[in-house]
């Protein structure tokens, strides 16, 4: 049955740019009806309102009029659908739909017509030309006023007094847009209205209409781009102007109000003018506000001058950018509005979210784009307070070249979106994490014996090292540490705002914990020393369990753990990856779940907004998202390895420190430790100490001086190239962790003749073949990480010139 409606809509023109996916969840909202010749399907005067496709059969159109006369409008066959009108406009049925033959017709309800609408926005505009059509038809038969109620219903989608929030800025700029507006409000001419996009150029038109028609009379907005697909035939030269079309131009359904024509520059010259013809025609009919982009790559093409002389006035609005001193009054206004209309205590911006406001240039879409970055973080603020984790600017993700979803394999989605698996390994891992610790404290010996000791430290750390790159911070997946944390944090929470220098200097905290970290281990020879180790194991746990009670989330795991920070950089570059589609995140969502959570499952632990995130450096791979995410919006991926790297945008471009801390410190890493052994003299550690936080804060003041961070918003060339080495630090670390994998030293290849002939054997030490390998891969993929880099930011150079 599903597919004879699938089958069925895919013949159906205004769904014909629907994949079949797209129609299979669509089709679920239909029903099968069957009516017999002569039934009505609709009855005229019918409340009960839905939507009909014709499949089968032939029906009429009746309008019933004084007694039981009725006439026939048109025929309808397969194909064609009916009842839309009285989904738009909410008025009782206008018209019969009569069976002129046994019918068949697929039906959906308002509810699922309203989802329709909501999930492919791309119908919209398909849907209004269609209608447009029909109306023309309709305005033979209808009454002029019952006809332009109809087409108003169709134009005014949008109840634009619930559109605009009506806030302009301070009292400066207040001041001058109310003195403009009492002055654009006396009608001495049309009027045009001029600005970059989002500036508020249909806010202004709004209310001029409302100071000089009031807010009962018709405002009608129709999109310039558009028009001449749409609406070049509602206008009419008084040259083929007669009283049988008196009713079938847009002036008419204006009459007494407002017609908004949005980036009229965008009409074909021959149809401007045909409309400046019009205008002049119609002159007294309505108000006729016209905008134009101001934009470089908008302004193309102009109005023409028969055009540009119908409107008398002019009226320019600044960019956002040239009045920021509006941004703190506005983003403020628009959270009191919010909160007014969703009954919630107003939040109130801080210092740090106020800057960050102040700093954006606001190029993507002026206030239009304040509004929705203010938007998001009153929906997302879990706290009467917005910092800057609940801020988010700039374009959404990209998806950049070729990746396979995880997620279209049905038994991995039930796994991951059910969470009983990860759950269960997250429990063990920190069962086993204190259960280790207990032995380590209490009974040392048979950690050694048993040689669970060894194996935690000559194989996890380079096997760290080596997963990292390929299945990103898988770790973090299943950390003791983070589960221990999240536990208590769920019973014991203070939900303290981060502070500023926390999240501007992350960074460097992590950075000098992981040279304090490696340092204490080196010195105090703790890979020898199950009491040491159990006792670093716990101060970490205890850290994290106290900035865990103080701070909200994970901000142990994104703003302090050395461990996380390793396994991130190494992470930038791995196969698996977690995004969202964006365009179903901004155009469908209204929950923001993978940000917020819900009640069963928390939200994003590191406070990522999945529809920017675009590099791995802060995911966790929790697949939270995937629990959370009511739209099927989120993927897990597989890609080609190493690719981020020449893509990043929005990553936090201070880890370049890190990256050179990490580099730093191999020097005195392998020579001090692997070939000086330098637990055997106490001098040699001074020696390694100074050597060691010498060498990695030498490292990172190069990588910043070099990279010059933060320098732009977006990843530098320069920031990309830092990170680019990354392959060499991680197959430095890998090098030196090597050394302690439990008996490597003793395993030797070789080759060799027979001794007669007096050929010798030649052994090999494991060690140096394995050191070898990991050199020459990690050299290999940073040569081959640089110059994509560089061939990737000269195309892009190239084709923006040639632009």
């Amino acid at each position: 049955m599903i597919k004879d409606k699938v089958y069925s809509l895919s013949k159906i023109d205004l769904l014909s740019d629907l994949s079949t996916s797209e129609l299979e969840e669509l089709s679920s909202d239909f029903l099968w009806e069957n009516y017999s010749q002569g039934s009505e399907i609709i009855k005229q005067g019918q409340e009960e309102h839905a939507f009909y496709i014709l499949i089968e059969g032939k029906a009429n159109v009746m309008i019933w009029k004084e007694g039981d006369r009725a006439r026939r409008v048109r025929s309808l066959g397969p194909g064609d659908t009916f009842g839309e009108f009285s989904l738009l406009d909410g008025k009782t049925a206008a018209t019969t739909i009569l069976c002129q033959e046994n019918c068949q017709v697929l039906m959906m309800d308002s509810e699922g017509f309203a989802r329709m609408l909501l999930r492919w926005p791309k119908l919209y505009q398909t849907f209004i030309g269609r209608l447009t059509q029909n109306l023309n038809e309709a305005n033979l038969i209808l009454s002029e006023v019952k006809y332009k109620e109809v087409l108003r219903s169709a134009l005014q989608l949008t109840q634009y007094k619930d559109k605009f929030y009506g806030l302009w800025g301070g009292a400066r700029t207040t001041s001058e847009v109310e003195r403009q507006l009492k002055e654009l409000s006396e009608p001495k001419g049309h009027l045009l209205l001029t600005g970059e996009r989002g500036t508020g150029r249909q806010m202004m038109a709004w209310y001029v209409h409302q100071r000089q028609s009031g807010p009962e009379a018709p405002f009608v907005v129709v999109d310039g781009g558009r028009f001449d697909q749409q609406w070049k035939g509602l206008i009419t030269e008084p040259a083929v102007e007669n009283k049988t079309l008196e009713n079938a131009n847009l002036f008419d359904i204006a009459e007494g109000g407002t017609l908004f024509i949005r980036e009229i520059n965008l009409i074909s010259p021959q149809t401007q003018l045909q409309l400046a013809r019009s205008i002049d025609f119609k002159k007294s009919k309505c108000f006729v506000i016209g905008s134009i982009n101001l934009e470089k790559d908008e302004q193309e093409r102009g109005i023409i001058p028969e055009l540009r002389k119908c409107f008398a006035h002019t009226y320019e609005i600044p960019p956002l950018r040239k009045r920021k001193r509006d941004i703190p009054i506005l983003a403020q206004g628009f959270l009191e509005k919010l909160a007014q209309k969703n009954q919630r205590k107003v939040p109130i911006l801080n210092q740090e979210a106020t800057q960050l406001l102040l700093s954006h240039h606001y190029r993507q879409g002026n206030v239009s784009e304040l509004i929705q970055v203010i938007e998001r973080a009153f929906h997302i603020a879990d706290q009467d307070v917005i910092g800057l984790e609940q801020i988010f600017f700039g374009p959404t993700a990209e998806q950049n070249g070729y990746t396979i979803n995880l997620l279209s394999w049905p038994k991995l989605k039930e796994v991951l979106q059910k969470g009983v698996l990860l759950g269960r390994l997250r429990g063990t891992a920190a069962i086993l994490f204190i259960a280790m610790i207990l032995l380590l404290l209490f009974d040392p010996q048979v950690a050694v014996s048993t040689k669970l000791f060894t194996l935690v430290w000559g194989l996890w750390w380079p096997a760290l090292a080596l997963i990292s790159p390929f299945l990103g911070r898988v770790w973090c997946t299943v950390c003791p540490f983070s589960t221990i944390m999240d536990f208590v944090q769920k019973r014991l929470h203070k939900n303290y705002g981060i502070p500023k220098l926390i999240i501007e200097y992350d960074y460097i905290l992590m950075s000098l914990l992981f040279l304090l970290i490696f340092w204490i281990e080196v010195i105090s020879d703790m890979r020898y020393k199950p009491i040491y180790t159990a006792m670093l194991l716990i101060a970490i746990q205890v850290f994290a369990v106290v900035i865990g009670i103080f701070f909200p989330r994970h901000t142990w795991c994104r703003h302090f753990c050395p461990l996380g920070g390793f396994i991130g950089i190494a992470s930038v570059g791995s196969m698996l990856e977690v995004r969202a589609d964006p365009s179903v995140c901004l155009n469908k969502c209204i929950t923001f779940d993978c940000y917020v959570g819900t009640k069963r499952v928390s939200g994003c632990p590191m406070s990522q907004h999945l529809p920017f995130l675009d590099n791995n450096l802060d995911c966790k791979l929790c697949f939270n998202c995937v629990r959370n995410c009511p739209n099927g919006s989120v993927q897990v991926n597989l890609r080609l390895a190493g690719r981020e790297v020449w893509h990043l945008v929005r990553v936090n471009q201070g880890f370049v420190v890190f990256i050179g801390v990490m580099l730093g410190i191999l020097v005195p890493l392998n020579y001090f430790v692997t070939f000086r052994q330098v637990e055997v003299l106490s001098a040699g550690k001074v020696w390694f100490s100074l050597c060691f936080w010498g060498a990695g804060l030498i490292g990172g003041m190069l990588a910043w001086l070099l990279s010059k961070p933060f320098k732009t918003k977006a990843a530098s060339l320069r920031v990309k190239i830092v990170f680019a080495f990354t392959p060499l630090v991680l197959a430095g670390h890998i090098m030196y962790q090597i050394s302690f994998v439990p008996g490597i030293r003793q395993l030797f290849f070789g080759v060799g003749y027979d001794a007669q002939t007096g050929a010798l054997f030649l052994h090999i030490p494991a060690i140096v073949l394995a050191r070898g390998i990991v050199t020459a891969f990690g050299l290999v993929l940073t040569g081959v990480t640089i110059a994509l880099v560089l061939l990737r930011t000269k195309g892009k150079g190239a084709a923006s010139f040639k632009a």
